[in-house]
């Protein structure tokens, strides 16, 4: 058996269904704060197997650029919500944003995309910081 580890249900969703679309057989583990797929190795070739850690290995990139979530008191405005970035260094970095804000943009893109979008901007910045300027 072969666990992949998901935080995020929009990611999850879009492995199980890669997984699904093989023919391969998966269920799920809750967890407290994540939620492991398992996959059974049965019918695993080794070039299925590389697809399936690339497929996991940029939707998990995806998904721990950006998470969209409910920030703790010390990092938020009224409503609550935002955004975790985590910085080159690794550093990660709470952003407070409108709850409504983060729901308007997530009507027109993905996580995922939202995540694409942010670490542009973020890898801008710190460079642009790096550079002295």
């Amino acid at each position: 058996m072969l666990e992949y580890v998901f935080f995020q249900e929009t990611p999850r969703k879009r492995f199980q269904d890669f997984l699904t679309a093989q023919g391969l057989a998966w269920t799920l583990e809750p967890g407290d704060l994540e939620t492991l797929v398992v996959v059974d190795e049965a019918g695993l070739d080794d070039e299925l197997a590389e697809r399936i850690e690339a497929i996991y290995d940029e939707l998990f990139s995806a998904e721990q650029s950006v998470q969209v979530t409910n920030l703790p008191q010390s990092a938020r405005d009224d409503d609550g919500s935002g955004v975790v970035i985590q910085l080159p260094d690794g550093v990660r970095v709470d952003v407070a944003l409108p709850q409504e804000l983060i729901q308007r943009l997530l009507t027109v893109i993905t996580v995922e995309e939202l995540g694409t979008l942010v670490d542009a901007i973020t890898h801008a910045v710190t460079r642009r910081e790096g550079a002295g300027a």
